[in-house]
């Protein structure tokens, strides 16, 4: 295996390093002269009453629109993310000593935040002229898209649109400073499109940028650490602290020189540092092309203090922002950057970071230094031939500044040195368009986050926007650690949700509009957080009898009134789904007859379609689908000269264990064609055809007279409808034998949402099962009392078995994902199988699906069976 060896172990490096070990195809050192990975700094430091907090000195920021290589790789690290500020402000004297500052943090009131400025000319001169400036850019970059000056520089760009003084000294040259940490003087010998391209590309040519900012959660040691983690269980060998002296060629390799005189030898080198300190290590070994094109990189360099003194931030409070520009040193820029905003810090002592101060602050607690490449004609024309030099004997040169030189690019280097030297095409995500709404959907989405602010308050709920905005609801606690992203890909999403609630969250995820970024858990845990929430405010509105303000509709009910047109159009739908004879077969035929091949693909050997009963939590699906058969046949009390009737018999299997246990007669009836066909198919394999009679049969239509000792339902009753729960007894009653036991298996709701849920469109009922409804335990119980004689003689509560038995159909499921399409079955129809068996699994795991084994027999029977145990 080919020996690599990365020398610089920040970003760049890491992501190459990563690249190669992942590969499988070279066995990578990674050396980095400080003792610690990722060119940043993670230092405790006393919160005051907050405790002790981690600040990181040498931060990064990023977004999701700019950086969507970057963010690719921090979600496959599975690194956690939080939003972060990005907000400027500008605080300088100018030339005839008067003060001058404002800020963008808090809108315009902190652009007006000097009240002088409200009736200055030339403070609208520059204001009118930052929008000017965007589309002067904009036509520049237009124009010279296909032929690049690379002569011009910013400077002459300025001059030529005569732009005022002012706009230069509290706009122009402060974004500048603060993005490249340069002087002023330095600022207007940048090249134009370079500059231009970068305020364009990261949405700077706006006054107040749209993007949403984030930085990694708990400081940039959490995804070093993800990193080194994976890298070392990859067999990378790290060594922090060690300085490369040298880099000298050897015949079939390199040796390198450690600082301390240790020697290894190397087949490839991949310099991921400061081009200027890559010659320093190759010294005479580089060739001139080498020396010539690297050269072209200056760097400038920076003193940085972490300290929090106040005086070093805009004189009024409320211009202070993320970044603040406060004029500039012999020593170069003056920026404090407040770290407070930056990275979440919960402190009330102010955590500041300022680069060359004209004297050192108070309360420093570290002093740090930094540098940053300057942008430069020599620089853009060099990027041109950096291609020239890479890889040409064996050394490649890891350099971010292809690009502008920010994190993004820096990932994107590290990429493309590691594809380069495997030999493999390196291809790039771009840059996500922002999405555009209608108006419609702009104010749908003002909606959807109003109500989702104030009904999700425990658990977090994100919502990633293609383009980049972030919304987040509600923070983890005790009470509900879940999180759950979804990216929106189309904004129809919040039309949808906004007028249809939870069945237009669903047509969203099954078309497309949205999708999870935890495809797995991810559906599960927004039902959850929704579940947690629910029952959050009913325990405030308890605590607060008169705050009515504690009951809101959730987010998952419709918000606008032209849900009304919704809800007509359902109740038409259900008007017309109403289980009547003919209706209801039409009616399990839409779920039951998609095919036998298809259910086979998930459900277990015996076909079993309902809880199972686990006895350990690693046990088979089939074992516990057996013990559950099993368990009914036993509450049933079924004995060898029993004629048993099984209402909904499904694929057969209940019939056939019931038989080959007991010995008994049964007939079992069923309203879908296709499962007909299998258990008569599956009768006839286990030769019960004299003891089992299966029939295509309503529970209605059973032959006027037929009496049976036993009726067994499971997973039926779901289908019958709240109008005929009584039908359905009645029936049960007339067939049921002296003596007779009928044993029901059902999914409920819980009493307080049945009404709720049979009434309003629902996802179910919509998308899988129509005509379905979901009995209470109390509806059951009342039409048993209204329709027959019958009454309970014993009841259990099997539902937390259901949520693994769930997983087991969605695991089996999602792995034979292609099978089911090779039956003929399309991507909406996946997806909406995915939404159902992960929305039926959060309902179960987090108790708000019931399903009970009910026993009923008539009062006053002598021969009652004794329920005090069953095994």
């Amino acid at each position: 295996m080919m020996r690599v060896a990365v020398v610089g172990g920040g970003l760049s490096g890491l992501v190459a390093a990563h690249e190669l070990a992942r590969s499988g195809g070279a066995r990578v050192t990674v050396y980095e002269k400080e003792e610690h990975l990722g060119g940043a700094k993670t230092v405790a430091v006393n919160g005051g009453s907050s405790g002790p907090v981690l600040v990181d000195v040498d931060f990064m920021v990023f977004n999701r629109v700019t950086y969507p290589n970057m963010m690719e790789w921090f979600e496959r690290l599975g690194v956690e993310m939080e939003t972060s500020d990005m907000s400027f402000s500008a605080s300088l004297r100018l030339n005839k000593g008067n003060g001058f500052e404002w800020g963008s943090r808090n809108g315009i009131s902190s652009v007006l935040v000097q009240k002088s400025n409200f009736l200055s000319p030339r403070f609208w001169l520059m204001i009118n002229e930052i929008f000017k400036f965007k589309n002067h850019a904009l036509k520049y970059l237009e124009d010279h898209a296909r032929n690049p000056d690379q002569n011009e520089t910013l400077g002459q760009f300025i001059q030529s649109h005569r732009y005022s003084q002012l706009f230069q000294d509290a706009y122009l040259i402060p974004m500048c400073a603060c993005i490249w940490s340069c002087p002023s003087q330095n600022v207007f010998g940048f090249p134009a499109g370079f500059v231009l391209s970068f305020f364009c590309d990261n949405h700077l040519l706006e006054l107040f940028s749209p993007l949403q900012w984030l930085n990694v959660k708990g400081g940039s040691g959490s995804y070093v650490n993800k990193v080194r983690e994976e890298l070392e269980s990859m067999g990378c060998q790290i060594k922090t602290g060690c300085k490369v002296r040298s880099v000298s060629r050897l015949k079939g390799g390199y040796r390198i020189l450690e600082a301390d005189g240790s020697e290894e030898i190397y087949e490839r080198i991949i310099f991921c540092v400061h081009p200027p300190d890559a010659l320093k290590v190759l010294g005479t070994e580089a060739t001139p092309d080498e020396q010539r094109v690297l050269e072209a990189f200056q760097y400038i360099y920076s003193d940085l203090y972490f300290h929090c003194d106040e005086s070093f931030m805009p004189h009024n409070s409320s211009a202070w922002s993320a970044r603040n520009f406060l004029g500039t040193t012999s020593s170069g820029v003056c920026v404090t950057y407040w770290l407070n905003i930056l990275q979440n810090t919960e402190s009330a002592r102010p955590f500041l970071a300022t680069l060359n101060p004209p004297r050192v602050p108070d309360h420093v607690l570290l002093k740090w230094h930094t540098s940053h490449p300057i942008p430069s004609m020599a620089a853009a024309k060099a990027t041109l031939e950096l291609n020239n030099i890479q890889g040409k004997r064996g050394i490649w040169f890891c350099v971010p500044y292809q690009g502008y030189g920010n994190h993004e690019d820096s990932v994107k280097a590290g990429k493309a040195v590691a594809s380069g030297l495997l030999g493999k095409k390196c291809d790039f995500l771009v840059n996500p368009k922002p999405m555009v709404p209608s108006w419609t959907e702009a104010g749908a989405r003002f909606l959807v986050a109003k109500n989702m602010g104030k009904y999700i308050t425990i658990g977090n709920f994100s919502i990633l926007e293609e383009g980049g905005t972030t919304l987040s609801f509600g923070k983890t606690c005790e009470r509900c650690q879940l999180k759950c992203v979804i990216r929106v890909h189309n904004p129809q999403f919040y039309w949808k949700i906004a007028t249809e609630g939870d069945p237009g969250f669903a047509y969203s995820y099954i078309n497309g509009y949205i999708s999870f970024v935890d495809k797995k858990e991810g559906l599960q845990n927004i039902v959850e957080i929704t579940l947690a929430n629910r029952g959050e405010r009913k325990r405030l509105s308890s605590s607060h009898a008169n705050n009515k303000s504690y009951i809101k509709k959730g987010w998952w009910t419709p918000l606008l009134r032209i849900n009304g047109v919704t809800l007509a159009k359902y109740v038409l739908h259900e008007v017309l789904r109403r289980n009547t004879i003919s209706k209801a077969r039409k009616n399990i035929s839409a779920h039951y007859d998609l095919s036998n091949e298809f259910f086979a693909l998930f459900l277990d050997p015996t076909m079993t379609y309902s809880c199972g009963i686990f006895k350990v939590e690693d046990e088979s699906l089939e074992a516990a689908q057996l013990r559950k058969l099993d368990n009914l046949i036993n509450k049933a009390k079924v004995e060898p000269g029993h004629h048993v009737l099984d209402i909904g018999c499904g694929w057969g299997s209940l019939a056939i264990r019931l038989v080959k246990r007991t010995g008994c007669k049964c007939t079992g009836i069923t309203l879908s064609e296709e499962q007909l066909k299998y258990g008569k198919r599956k009768v006839k394999e286990f030769g019960l055809e004299d003891r089992i009679t299966l029939l295509l049969c309503d529970y209605r239509q059973i032959a006027n007279g037929q009496k049976f000792d036993r009726i067994i339902s499971c997973g039926m009753l779901e289908h019958v409808g709240h109008e005929f729960y009584e039908d359905f007894f009645a029936s049960c009653e007339y067939h049921l034998a002296e003596h007779g036991l009928l044993v029901l298996q059902s999914i409920a709701c819980p009493e307080e949402l049945y009404d709720k849920m049979r009434t309003r469109p629902e996802f179910l009922k919509e998308y899988i099962f129509p005509g379905g409804c979901l009995p209470s335990l109390a509806r059951i119980t009342s039409a048993m009392s209204n329709a027959s004689r019958l009454c309970v003689h014993h009841v259990e509560n099997i539902g937390y078995h259901y949520y693994p038995t769930l997983i087991h159909w969605r695991d089996n499921f999602v792995a034979n994902r292609e099978k089911v399409l090779a039956l003929g079955f399309d991507e909406k129809f996946i997806r909406t199988w995915e939404y159902y068996l992960n929305y039926c699994a959060a309902m179960f795991k987090s108790h708000m699906g019931l399903d009970y084994q009910i026993v009923f027999a008539r009062p006053g029977d002598s021969k009652m069976p004794s329920y005090v145990a069953i095994a």
